[in-house]
């Protein structure tokens, strides 16, 4: 398995559209193919049992709300092609321009993670 996660920082004013606008993205997502695709609201940001949380490396404000947002794919290859698919999607092109209406996309954190070490994928 191959996912995307994303971690956005929203203005609890923006907070409805930028659902709206996620929700709308993810379902195009996979109506190309992708797995899945979730947005998570944060419930406990401060770590537990000694660990650090979110809180300690994410510098946040009163008035913003964190979400992990989250996308799968069978593997890297099948993400790559699904996003080759969507990028000619005009919907998906309004949605990524309203979002950074909304959001701070250079406050967003974004990583992928696969269930298959690199050397493994290969071999």
């Amino acid at each position: 398995m191959y996912t995307i996660i994303c971690i956005f920082r929203v203005k609890d004013r923006n907070l409805d559209d930028f659902m709206k606008i996620t929700k709308k993205s993810g379902e195009i997502l996979q109506s190309h193919g992708a797995l899945d695709h979730n947005i998570y609201y944060s419930n406990e940001l401060t770590g537990r049992q000694g660990s650090l949380g979110f809180l300690n490396f994410i510098e946040m404000e009163e008035d913003e709300e964190l979400l992990l947002g989250q996308s799968l794919f069978k593997n890297e290859d099948h993400y790559y092609e699904i996003m080759k698919n969507v990028g000619s999607d005009d919907i998906i092109q309004y949605l990524d321009g309203h979002i950074k209406d909304i959001v701070e996309m250079n406050r967003v954190v974004t990583s992928s993670f696969t269930s298959v070490k690199a050397s493994q994928a290969n071999a």
